[in-house]
């Protein structure tokens, strides 16, 4: 009953890991940026334009990225509620057509004989039919012979 769930929460999980790739992505850029960081401030003689154009390159895509990962993330929370809202949704239709089932095949079996070969019960007005054409359950039994009970014939040549 709870396949529906588990499958939006494996959705959501498969989300979450492609928010974690972001997330190392922005570190990466993150620890890039403070080595050029580092490199420009002990250069004291040296032209650092190269490496300063580099560091606001990798700034501008590690705020990118980070801006990707929030929104994945957000997408992510917002389709687990909806996923995680429709499942219960299904699982609670699903546990009352198996309740309607069970109760169906409960009552189709009162109402078929049971493995002794009585007869089916019968209702008041059956009944009430029954006994005005002078039959009663008995004999409608014996009318009708029980195939698995019936005797075999015999061979009676001697």
């Amino acid at each position: 009953m709870m396949t529906n769930t588990m499958s939006a929460l494996m959705s959501a999980g498969t989300t979450l890991k492609q928010a974690q790739v972001q997330q190392r992505a922005v570190q990466k850029d993150d620890g890039q940026a403070g080595v050029l960081k580092a490199e420009i401030e002990h250069s004291v003689k040296t032209d650092t334009s190269a490496k300063q154009a580099e560091l606001e390159e990798t700034t501008a895509h590690a705020d990118d990225l980070r801006s990707k990962a929030s929104e994945t993330l957000g997408n992510a929370n917002e389709e687990l509620r909806k996923n995680i809202d429709r499942a219960e949704i299904t699982d609670r239709e699903d546990e009352k057509e198996a309740a309607k089932t069970t109760e169906k095949k409960a009552a189709d079996k009162t109402e078929k004989t049971d493995n002794f070969g009585n007869a089916p019960k019968t209702d008041e007005k059956e009944s009430a039919d029954a006994e005005k054409s002078g039959e009663t359950a008995e004999t409608a039994v014996a009318v009708i012979p029980d195939p698995i009970r019936a005797p075999k014939p015999m061979d009676v040549k001697a």
